[in-house]
């Protein structure tokens, strides 16, 4: 790792061994912010740190399961220590089971919120003090179009979703008087190792003939593999996460692409029932025989 700056204007990512995180990290980074790198794979984060600083920039990689309170308080206090302060917290790290409700027990229902959402909350209240102190902070908590538009096999994580939004919102509120900034960016279909992630964890599932979500699965994939046709980079995220983080006065949620607000207004405009059978028609899923459903 290069010597630390005085005064580096630090900004964790989380998630920051692909994808969003990864192009996040690189794009902070550009700018001339220090980026302390989470996520499990201390494999990836250490090659992304290794790129980071050969291209002139600062790196710390702090390999991190956030689905334990220990690490994610230990990833907290690295950076604080190694650094001094934390100015910008990006929650980007999460992740959906490729599976229905009924398929997973609590234990597995409980590592989505773990991931997703209970980390970020963490993060967030172990990073408040120094935000207090200082009078300043700055938090970008990545969302989902499930925030907008329903869907299936994508229950704990849409939940998890569903729960950033409002504690996003009321954040905004608590926090205010110490000039701590809170943000969301909602992006649409992103061109990451995500899906192909899910697709293999699922693999056996979706060829189990005892499994009645099987059309549904197909269904869906099939979906999946359409809109990746026409789906954005994250290093196009990445410019709309920087774009929130440095905001002088942020707005609740930012798109990205923009088209992705019109999708959103739109459903959210719909009568229910011609929304339910839009989707249905998309997902490929309709009303089963007796014979299908198991």
């Amino acid at each position: 790792m290069s010597e630390p700056q005085a005064n580096p204007t630090v900004t964790i990512v989380t998630g920051a061994s692909s994808g969003i995180g990864e192009a996040t990290a690189r794009r902070f980074a550009k700018a001339g912010h220090t980026v302390v790198l989470a996520a499990r794979r201390k494999d990836l984060l250490d090659a992304l740190a290794a790129d980071i600083e050969r291209d002139g920039g600062t790196a710390l990689s702090v390999p991190t399961d956030l689905s334990d309170g220990e690490q994610t308080t230990t990833l907290a206090r690295t950076a604080l220590d190694t650094f001094g302060r934390v100015d910008v917290l990006i929650n980007n790290a999460g992740y959906s089971p490729s599976f229905t409700l009924e398929q997973l027990d609590r234990t597995a229902l409980r590592h989505v919120f773990d991931v997703n959402l209970i980390s970020a909350m963490q993060l967030i209240s172990e990073l408040t003090p120094q935000w207090r102190e200082r009078r300043e902070g700055r938090v970008v908590n990545v969302n989902s179009m499930t925030l907008f538009v329903g869907a299936p096999i994508a229950v704990t994580y849409a939940a998890t979703k569903g729960g950033m939004n409002a504690m996003t919102a009321c954040l905004r509120l608590e926090l205010a008087p110490w000039n701590i900034k809170l943000t969301q960016v909602v992006p649409g279909f992103v061109d990451t190792p995500t899906f192909e992630k899910s697709r293999e964890s699922g693999k056996e599932l979706r060829h189990d003939p005892s499994n009645p979500y099987r059309t549904l699965m197909d269904g869906l994939e099939e979906f999946s593999n359409k809109q990746l046709e026409s789906a954005i980079s994250p290093a196009d995220v990445a410019d709309i996460i920087w774009k929130a983080a440095t905001a002088p006065d942020p707005k609740l949620r930012y798109f990205a692409p923009k088209s992705v607000k019109t999708a959103a207004r739109m459903f959210s405009m719909m009568p229910t029932s011609l929304a339910e059978r839009i989707l249905r028609g998309m997902y490929k899923w309709e009303l089963q025989e007796d014979s299908d459903v198991g």
